[in-house]
């Protein structure tokens, strides 16, 4: 099936792409529910062979449908396959950050996490020539009163952030959130403002209109959850309504297979077992059906209006 037709009104060059693609790229084990007592300090070792694999498989695809993404890398794992993330830039996909370990940002203090965010930021720089200007937190768990994050990221230097999902579900997202990119307001991330010094670049959810409670289709296991002609329709519908998709995808989505880990929670039946067998298809799906680039690219416009201080 060929690509959709761009959005009335606007021309096949202004509407090059129809979304951005997201890779979340981390090893699908250290992505598992954290224990409450979990520690920075001690996190389980990353698997070198499955991240370079997983790799491998996600750029091939993009390489057999031509398109562009954003990979936000975790720090550890940067740090155990610095030559992914070179291959990953030489290839011209996007590098950013998903934070330097894959635990939610309030379990680690405060000044440490800043301490090491510095730190990641200055090896994905040496490992892909760019200084990163995007951030996504891990499990989405970001919250509205969150704003101290944004802080250092737009601090840091950093242009956008990729973390709120305006929608409802049992783990993560916030439902009042514009679901367009919007300036955030630091005293409350569901509030924006006219203008700032960080973009707040929404996950994708339907529909697109502000006021109506979204569903949550842009990536994950609800990439799977959703019948393939539902999932597409919506989406079509998004950009046909002229607003670009940000969709996210993390390796673990596409494994058909995975070893058993003790005791799951719900949590980690649903988003590393449920339904599996669906992940690579329906992968392989949108990158046929839709034109796909990074972040910086498909968003470009709404970056340029930032108010750097």
């Amino acid at each position: 099936m060929t690509p959709q037709s761009p959005s009335e009104g606007i021309s096949h060059d202004e509407r090059k792409f129809d979304g951005a693609l997201t890779i979340d790229l981390e090893d699908w084990r250290c992505a598992l529910d954290p224990k409450p007592n979990a520690d920075y300090r001690n996190r389980p070792a990353i698997d070198v062979g499955y991240v370079r694999d997983a790799t491998i498989r996600i750029l091939s695809k993009l390489d057999d449908y031509e398109a562009k993404a954003t990979f936000f890398v975790l720090g550890e794992v940067a740090e155990a396959v610095p030559e992914v993330v070179r291959e990953i830039a030489r290839k011209g996909h996007e590098i950013a950050s998903h934070s330097p370990v894959h635990l939610p940002p309030k379990m680690i203090p405060r000044t440490k996490f800043a301490t090491l965010f510095w730190r990641d930021l200055d090896l994905l720089h040496d490992l892909s020539g760019k200084r990163p200007i995007g951030f996504r937190v891990p499990y989405f768990s970001i919250s509205r009163s969150d704003g101290w994050l944004l802080d250092l990221l737009a601090g840091s230097g950093l242009h956008y952030d990729s973390s709120i999902v305006p929608t409802w579900t049992p783990y993560w997202g916030i439902p009042s959130a514009p679901k367009h990119p919007y300036f955030p307001d630091f005293s409350d991330l569901a509030r924006k403002k006219e203008a700032g010094n960080i973009v707040e670049i929404p996950v994708t959810v339907w529909p697109s209109w502000e006021g109506l409670m979204g569903l949550p289709v842009g990536g994950g296991f609800y990439m799977r959850a959703w019948p393939t002609p539902i999932l597409m329709g919506a989406l079509r519908r998004n950009v046909r309504s002229g607003h670009p998709l940000v969709i996210y995808i993390h390796p673990g989505n596409l494994q058909q297979r995975k070893e058993r880990v003790s005791s799951p929670t719900v949590r980690d039946r649903l988003s590393q077992y449920a339904l599996a067998g669906r992940g690579m298809s329906t992968f392989a799906r949108l990158l046929q059906e839709f034109r796909f680039g990074s972040i910086s690219d498909v968003f470009s416009h709404e970056l340029r209006r930032l108010r750097r201080s």
